[in-house]
This record gives C-alpha cells, sequence and structure tokens, in this order.
C-alpha cells in the first residue's frame, strides 16, 4: 500500500498516477515612500495535497472506489494521511472530487477512469491538536537511565524480541493483503472471460475456444489465493480479522476449484452448460472475496498506521 486516507486505501501501481504537494506562507505588504514596500509575515498557509488517481475494471471496481470518495467528501471529517512507510502527513479535509470517464463498455458500464483530489490541511484546535492516527512509544531515555545495567539489557533483549515478533506480523499482513488484492484483479478479468464466452453462445465452436483462456485466467486467480491460505492461517491465533478473511479465501478458492473442474471433459454439446456454471463459480468466489475487503482493509490500515 502506498498510502491510507482515514480507511481509504491507495496502491501506487494501482491507483496513484500523481502526487502533488503545495505549501505556502501569508505575508503582508507595507508601503513606504520614496522606495520598495516591506513584507511582513503573517502566518502559514493551509498544506494542500493534490492527487491523480486511475480506476480500472482490471484491479478494482471504478464506480465503487468513486463512489468512496465521494462519500468521503460528503462526511466533512478531517481524515489522517499516512504513507505506507509509515510517514504522517497529517490530517486533511477532502474539499474537491472530479472524475473523467475513458472507457465504458457498449451497455455504459464503467471500465476506466480517471479522478483527482484535493486535501486541504486540518489543524483543529491549537490548544487540543490533533495526533497521529497511531503512536508506538519507547522507552523514555530518562526512565532507560534509571534501571540498573542488567535490567536496562533484559528490556532491550525483550524490546528486541517483540519487534521482531511485531515486524513477522506486519511483513505476513502486507503478504496477505498483497495476494487478496492480486486474487481481487485476477477474478475481475476471468469473470470478464467468462461473459465473454457465454456472449457465443450461439456459436458453441466458438465458446469452445475460450476455454483455454478460461483456464489460463482461473490460474491466475487460484495462485494467490493459495498462497494466502498459509500466510493468514498465521495470523488467526494474533488477529481475529484474519480468521475471516481465511474463511472467505478458502470458500473463494473452492468456488475457483469448482470452476476449473467444470472444464474438464468439455466439448461442443456441452460447452453452454458448462460456462454457464463456471460464471455463476467464478461469480460466487468475486462476491465472497468482495465481502472480505472490510476487513482486509482494517488489516492493512493497522500496518500503515503502526497498530501492529
Amino acid at each position: 500500500m502506498f498510502a491510507l486516507l482515514g480507511d481509504i486505501q491507495f496502491d501506487l501501481i494501482t491507483y496513484f498516477d500523481g502526487f502533488e504537494s503545495q505549501f505556502g506562507a501569508d505575508f503582508a505588504e507595507h508601503a513606504l515612500i520614496e522606495g520598495k514596500p516591506r513584507l511582513q509575515w503573517i502566518g502559514d498557509k493551509l498544506d494542500e495535497i493534490r492527487i491523480q488517481l486511475s480506476f480500472h475494471t482490471q484491479f478494482c471496481d471504478p464506480e465503487r472506489e468513486l463512489l468512496r470518495l465521494k462519500t468521503a467528501k460528503e462526511a466533512h471529517q478531517a481524515m489522517a494521511m499516512v504513507l505506507g512507510n509509515g510517514d504522517y502527513k497529517g490530517w486533511f479535509v477532502l474539499t474537491d472530487v472530479s472524475a473523467t470517464s475513458k472507457q465504458t463498455d457498449k451497455a455504459g458500464t464503467l471500465l476506466a477512469l480517471e479522478a483527482s483530489l484535493t486535501l486541504r490541511e486540518y489543524v483543529g484546535d491549537k490548544k487540543n491538536p490533533m495526533l497521529p492516527p497511531a503512536v508506538q512509544p519507547k522507552l523514555p531515555p530518562v526512565a532507560a537511565k534509571l534501571l540498573p545495567a542488567n535490567l536496562t539489557a533484559k528490556v532491550a533483549s525483550v524490546g528486541a524480541g517483540l519487534a521482531g515478533a511485531a515486524n513477522a506480523v506486519r511483513d505476513n499482513i502486507r503478504q496477505a493483503v498483497t495476494y487478496a488484492n492480486q486474487a481481487q484483479s485476477s477474478i475481475r478479468v476471468a469473470v470478464d472471460a467468462a461473459r465473454l464466452a457465454q456472449g457465443l453462445r450461439a456459436n458453441p465452436m466458438a465458446a469452445l475456444g475460450q476455454a483455454a483462456g478460461l483456464l489460463s485466467s482461473m490460474k491466475q486467480v487460484a495462485d494467490p489465493l493459495t498462497k494466502l491460505s498459509p500466510v493468514l492461517a498465521s495470523l488467526t491465533s494474533q488477529l481475529p480479522e484474519a480468521a475471516s478473511i481465511l474463511r472467505a479465501g478458502t470458500s473463494a478458492l473452492g468456488a475457483v476449484r469448482n470452476a476449473q473442474g467444470a472444464l474438464s471433459a468439455i466439448n461442443v454439446g456441452n460447452v453452454t452448460g458448462r460456462i454457464d456454471y463456471l460464471s455463476g463459480r467464478l461469480s460466487a468466489a468475486a462476491g465472497v472475496l468482495e465481502a472480505a475487503v472490510p476487513s482486509i482493509s482494517k488489516l492493512a490500515g493497522a500496518v500503515v498506521t503502526r497498530k501492529i
């Protein structure tokens, strides 16, 4: 993940197309007789961030993602901006969203769009400043000095062990999120391929010719789902959310395996029924993974904001 805005994830490869920051300061100009005016600093302007985004059905549902952005704008709430490396940028409000449709299918379904966001810094009350979404405090230097040398060493050793365990959990979560996103992207391609094959039901030979491509598409879905299960299994004892994602991944993989089985012994006589069954199984798998998106986002957000 490249960044997290509130609970909205952005990925550098699939979403971000530009990230522009603007900083400024206000100066008052005082005129002088027979001389150039002098400037007096009044205060700093609010930081502003403009983000260019690209959405395509190969890796997301463009209309759903656009709706999420509109919902965030209409909520009028400040959201924390945190980059994937943990760099906290501050609190921002979403002031503008613009979108341009780039591609649709024959029925008008949106396939690709480009969007731009404008974020303005939100400083809140100076007497009660808004804190970063998560801060993992270290042992204060003064407190460390008060501990005996041997106890300090033990504390440091335990801390190092805990940090190593936490890093391992974060790495596993990142892997799980990557595999889940790959599976979702691949299943959209497979569903589209199945719909194309269904459109050829009047020409069984042409529909049969799509079988090899469908088999390849389903392998692209099955591979990340197969890798997803053991990674999630290692997290279930520590993170309850991982168990629900694991169930979704296992269910989706089972549906994909059934879809793959539909292509066994396929022929001109049964091609229509087999492809219809395959399409239904792929749609079921897509629905299961879609339902797991909130849990996946929650885990990813926890890693970025260092809550884990």
